[in-house]
């Protein structure tokens, strides 16, 4: 009986193309304070055989689909065919990308990791990128020598939650590693050749350490210079500790505007790092916001000012017309259909207080996360 392919519950948003190869299961740390995506599931690592059969049965599965084989697929048992489909759609997208699952692929040592990474190259030969998470503090136990000898084995780019470059903010998330192991690992990934993309969340530290974050931040992208720095405004779910504070009155949580001009703020104190800063998830309030953070600074700059030369009520339809998603950028806000202006505007006259106007939005965040 042929034993079912293992995929772990997520992966980056750039990684929709990818295979996805589970390696680990669960997170190592599992103690973030915002997250609950593993909470609950024990980490465990698979056995080389395993992950090699999981290979295996890829490089067969394309090359019976190659061959034409199977014709009919919907004589085939339900699990098998569900195999088929998914390796199909793999190889509709070029076959070019394989993500490593789960949370922190880079928990494991250099030995067992290089040899996954030469089985799958091995059988696998056409696939052109390699890549998976991994966490700050397990990246650090990595030489630069080992994470080029990674490199030289297959592993072209790193995920990386750093979610904040300030020592206190990444003590509210009790991320579990300092600022000052973000620099040494992620220069020590760009040393390597691997290519580094890190994660911040503006927003997490709360009303009160909202500059602190844009601003440490900031300097963590300018000391590291990754190549991509992807945004993922905060939002707190229920269910996580962070929640609780921000019911409790323990901590305020910024405005769904406040996050946002703190992206303005880390954007503003970049200096000389030349990688490309992505907006790309619906959670952010502008997703046009990207570029190279040197040569299309001012360009992005200007997305934030543009907003704010709106009158507050026109900023506020804005909001509600992104967050339902409606519109994708403010371009696109200004030319919202009657229908569309209607729906926005019967909304913005049912929310005539700031606490129900950032109530509403963070329903409409939550349906994302």
């Amino acid at each position: 009986m042929e034993r079912a392919f293992e995929i772990g519950p997520i992966r980056p948003p750039s990684e929709a193309e990818s295979l996805l190869l589970r390696i680990t299961r669960n997170c190592p740390w599992n103690k973030c304070r915002f997250c609950t995506i593993y909470k609950g599931n024990r980490f465990s690592t698979r056995s080389l055989e395993e992950i090699k059969a999981d290979i295996d049965q890829v490089a067969l599965y394309r090359d019976n689909i190659n061959n034409g084989i199977p014709e009919d697929l919907s004589s085939l048992p339900e699990e098998t065919m569900q195999r088929y489909l998914y390796i199909m759609n793999w190889m509709a997208h070029g076959c070019e990308s394989v993500f490593l699952q789960d949370a922190n692929t880079v928990v494991l040592t250099f030995e067992k990791l290089r040899e996954i990474l030469v089985y799958l190259r091995t059988k696998l030969p056409f696939v052109k990128r390699v890549t998976t998470y991994g966490r700050v503090d397990s990246i650090d136990k990595f030489s630069a020598g080992q994470l080029e000898g990674l490199r030289e084995a297959g592993l072209d780019r790193i995920h990386s939650g750093y979610e904040s470059g300030s020592e206190k903010v990444l003590s509210v998330l009790n991320k579990g590693f300092t600022k000052a192991q973000e620099i040494d690992a992620g220069r020590k990934v760009k040393e390597s050749g691997i290519e580094l993309s890190v994660y911040f969340m503006p927003g997490a530290g709360g009303h009160g350490l909202s500059c602190e974050n844009a601003v440490e931040t900031a300097d963590v992208v300018n000391k590291v210079n990754p190549d991509f720095v992807r945004i993922r405004t905060f939002v707190a779910q229920r269910g996580t500790e962070i929640y609780d504070d921000i019911s409790s009155g323990l901590r305020e949580e910024c405005t769904d505007k406040e996050k946002a001009l703190e992206l303005k703020e880390m954007i503003y104190h970049i200096d000389g790092a030349d990688g490309h800063l992505y907006s790309d998830h619906i959670i952010n309030l502008f997703e046009e916001v990207n570029g190279n953070m040197t040569a299309d600074k001012e360009k992005m700059l200007s997305v934030f000012e543009a907003f704010e030369r709106l009158d507050i009520q026109d900023q506020r339809r804005y909001q509600i017309a992104r967050r339902m998603g409606i519109a994708r950028s403010l371009s696109r806000f200004e030319r919202l259909d009657r229908g569309q202006k209607e729906s926005v505007e019967a909304y913005l006259m049912k929310l005539d207080t700031g606490e129900a106007f950032e109530t509403f939005l963070t329903r409409l965040l939550r349906r994302y996360i």
